[in-house]
């Protein structure tokens, strides 16, 4: 039992401070600002990052990310919940207003957000997203569709 209130007490700790939960989304993140760093293949080494969209009312969540020499990169979804990145509400945020926060470790940048629209392109960061989280494409649904998004200096 006190095992389950001090998780309870935990979650509501995150959940106050606008941090999203696995799967939950929370609000503005918190974290020391940065400027872009002109190599991003730091992001490589962590697991997740934290993106955080529409500047006027914070909406965030937990993403994967790939980091490439001057890039940074983060997929709508390539294995769970909706098939349609239209469907999720940080990709709306996004088509709305490109401007979004993210965060690696405790460190926040001030990015923006351009969809990955050059096929050879997209399928490099696609592999290497693929390689980076042990997803393989043959499990993946048919009807799945995965928008790529490179995070760039406002």
């Amino acid at each position: 039992m006190r095992k389950a209130i001090a998780i309870g007490i935990t979650l509501f700790g995150f959940a106050a401070l606008g941090c999203p939960i696995g799967p939950f989304s929370g609000g503005r993140l918190s974290g020391d600002e940065q400027t872009q760093p002109a190599d991003w293949s730091f992001v490589n080494d962590v697991e997740n990052c934290q993106l955080e969209t529409n500047p006027a009312e914070p909406h965030s969540i937990n993403c994967w990310c790939y980091g490439s020499a001057g890039n940074v990169y983060v997929p709508s979804s390539m294995i769970l919940g909706p098939t349609e990145p239209t469907e999720r509400e940080w990709v709306q945020n996004v088509q709305a207003d490109p401007d979004v926060r993210l965060r690696v470790g405790g460190k926040v940048y001030a990015l923006r957000a351009a969809r990955v629209e050059d096929s050879a392109e997209y399928g490099e960061v696609l592999a290497a997203l693929e390689k980076k989280y042990e997803a393989d494409p043959g499990e993946r649904e048919e009807e799945r569709e995965i928008w790529l998004y490179r995070l760039e200096a406002r």
